[in-house]
């Protein structure tokens, strides 16, 4: 097996262009496929790519001289922290919970994706035979093709934070970060011998684990930087990381007053010119199974980075392309000089989001000139090719993300939601929202329509786009649907409204032109008063309705309204897992379950049942019995928690069985 991860100047690099290029040249656009007459100018960020090292570090070194400063970089103290594990984070189907098949066997589903046949990183996945599970610093992988699941190996992690892990056959890539202050000596008693890393930054892990018996580590990798997200198809992971400069040993004021700091910008300046690719370019080191480190080395060549013709900053955004056929085995790997925060991918096509340089600059006191308004850019990739992940376009939208469902790409044409004030701010009157499409030409993402003015006053909650249909929540004391008409991405088009009191924090296609909604109930003043679960009639776009609704009391909230991955719908059935506290001065009550609600053909919902682990009610609770996801083996419905995993008879909810982790 080949571990090497480095990929040198190939033919398989950036496909900008064969003269791709100087530092700050740009690439000049191929011929439009589409009709461009209407296109609007947006601000210019395709990509050049580095031709060597030479080039590379001039522009890195210009850049940070600029912003270094008596303690060091600006701004670049620790590894950008926006970075998220698992994610994150994306689909244009009307029936995104997966469902396959095993010969001769049940059917089952898999994780709640947004694109599907484009797997996302989840801490449960099932092939239909067995479910594995990271929990509490373990790997349990569960049999669940008898009458009970039975625990059938299970491997301590270790020191490190897993969160999240793909399942490919009998292999399991896990993804983590553990925070190292420095050389941490290995633990020769564990079960796992693990190698010691020695950075000082958080560092992203990952282990591909043999299943099959008992299962084992076959290979770790560690990567300078944090895990941003990932997807799989067909068995090839893309992974997404972001990571700062790192290996400088800085010069600080050896006093005070302006002598001191002067002296220390100016040797802090000199240790800059003296950098090299290591302090820029991410650092890997990769272990075998009983801690031995078998190679290591920076990621990728200078000639497989690249920058936006506009200064994006000095961290490094990664694409590392992983198959797991063979092994943990790093195909190619390709990186930009920017941030990275929102991923989405289709089956061809993978996109990563961040919020413009000048933006962040700006909040976070570096600069004073505050931007225009706030932007997002957008970097498009091309990963049909199973090996190689090469890069196409890049555009920018006004305004912010909510999550990955504010991307979505159809018939060759990217649709963006954008507000242009962040969920979890406070709004404001200027607060709108807006859906903007981007066609590529050339390298770059051009918007070619635009519906804009919606929500005025109020910011995204949450958003769908289905084929030639969107449909954005906006909220601050009410809940506005919106129904967007695509058919036409030049000419897109509001086309209905419902108002209706709370808001949707996440929109699940049920097919024949129905609708649900998860996320909260509210006063008229807006205040929150519970979660709810509503079905909205949405087969006329011009007059959406909502149909039936169901309302859990106040203090309820659910993991779905932040994690879509905590959601199942399967043939009518959605589980729902909720967690309501009251503490008053008469009573303190508790409950960690999940409730399953069936959907009539009206569109009606009613409650099926409760799921509740052990401490999951008010007698003797445990925080653990919080039911994290909920999954479907032929007639069996699994929920997993902390504590362990039951199996309940589909049809009726009744206990079958109880695995205790």
């Amino acid at each position: 097996m080949r571990h090497r991860a480095r990929i040198s100047s190939l033919a398989i690099g950036l496909a900008l262009t064969a003269g791709a290029c100087a530092p700050g040249a740009l690439v000049e656009n191929t011929l439009p496929s589409r009709p461009v007459h209407d296109q609007q100018p947006v601000r210019s960020v395709a990509l050049a790519a580095f031709d060597a090292c030479a080039g590379f570090l001039d522009y890195v070194k210009s850049h940070a001289l600029d912003l270094v400063g008596p303690y060091g970089l600006k701004g670049y103290m620790m590894p950008p922290w926006s970075a998220r594990l698992g994610a994150i984070v994306e689909e244009d189907m009307t029936l995104t919970t997966m469902a396959g098949s095993l010969a001769a066997g049940p059917t089952f589903s898999g994780t709640n994706v947004q694109v599907n046949g484009v797997d996302e990183p989840d801490l449960v996945k099932t092939d239909g035979s067995r479910i594995v599970v990271v929990s509490e610093g373990y790997l349990i992988d569960v049999d669940v093709s008898g009458p009970e699941p039975v625990e059938t190996g299970r491997l301590p992690l270790g020191d490190v934070s897993y969160q999240s892990l793909f399942l490919s056959g009998d292999r399991a890539l896990l993804f983590g970060s553990s925070w190292n202050p420095g050389p941490v000596p290995l633990d020769v008693e564990s079960d796992v011998a693990r190698f010691a890393p020695m950075s000082g930054s958080p560092t992203l892990e990952i282990v591909e684990v043999e299943l099959g018996g008992e299962p084992s580590v076959v290979h770790t990798m560690r990567i300078d930087g944090s895990l941003v997200s990932g997807r799989m198809v067909d068995g090839v992971v893309r992974l997404v990381s972001t990571s700062g400069p790192v290996g400088f040993e800085w010069s600080y004021p050896s006093g005070t007053g302006l002598r001191a700091e002067r002296k220390a910008i100016e040797e802090n300046r000199e240790i800059v010119r003296k950098s090299t690719e290591d302090n820029w370019i991410p650092y890997y080191v990769v272990a075998d199974g009983d801690g031995n480190v078998v190679d290591e080395g920076t990621l990728f060549d200078c000639d497989r980075a690249a920058h936006p013709d506009e200064f994006s900053g000095l961290n490094m955004l990664s694409i590392l392309t992983i198959d797991l056929s063979n092994g943990l085995d790093v195909a190619d790997a390709t990186g930009v000089l920017a941030n990275g925060e929102t991923v989405y991918a289709s089956e061809d096509s993978l996109y990563v989001a961040t919020q413009d340089w000048q933006a962040w600059r700006f909040l976070g006191g570096m600069v004073s000139d505050e931007p225009d308004g706030p932007e997002t850019e957008i970097h498009k990739f091309d990963i049909s090719d199973p090996r190689l992940t090469s890069y196409s376009a890049s555009g920018s939208v006004s305004g912010y993300l909510l999550n990955q469902f504010a991307l979505d790409e159809n018939d060759g044409y990217l649709r963006v939601a954008s507000t242009t004030t962040p969920t979890g701010w406070e709004s404001s009157p200027d607060s709108s929202s807006r859906v903007t499409i981007l066609d590529q030409v050339g390298e770059r993402l051009l918007n070619v329509g635009m519906v804009d003015g919606l929500g005025e006053t109020e910011q995204i909650y949450s958003v769908r786009f289905m084929g030639d249909v969107g449909y954005v929540v906006t909220f601050r004391q009410t809940d506005p649907l919106y129904v967007i008409d695509l058919s036409d991405p030049h000419a897109p088009e509001m086309v209905g409204e419902l108002k209706i009191p709370g808001y949707s924090a996440y929109l699940h296609p049920l097919g024949d032109g129905l609708l649900m909604g998860v996320g909260q109930d509210a006063s008229e003043d807006g205040r929150v008063e519970g979660t709810q679960v509503s079905i909205f009639d949405v087969s006329d776009p011009s007059d959406p309705r909502r149909l039936d609704t169901f309302t859990i009391d106040t203090g309820s909230n659910s993991e779905i309204e932040y994690d879509h991955h905590a959601f199942l719908y399967w043939d009518g059935l959605a589980v729902i897992p909720v967690q309501q506290y009251w503490w008053d001065e008469k009573s303190d009550s508790v409950f960690m379950g999940a409730i399953a609600l069936r959907v009539g053909e009206d569109g009606d919902l009613v409650k099926a049942g409760e799921i509740v682990h052990p401490g999951g009610d008010d007698e003797n609770w445990d925080w653990r019995a919080q039911i994290r996801r909920s999954l479907v083996v032929g007639d069996f419905l699994y929920t997993v928690s902390s504590k362990g995993m039951m199996k309940s008879e589909l049809d009726t909810l009744d206990q079958e069985g109880w695995l205790d982790f």
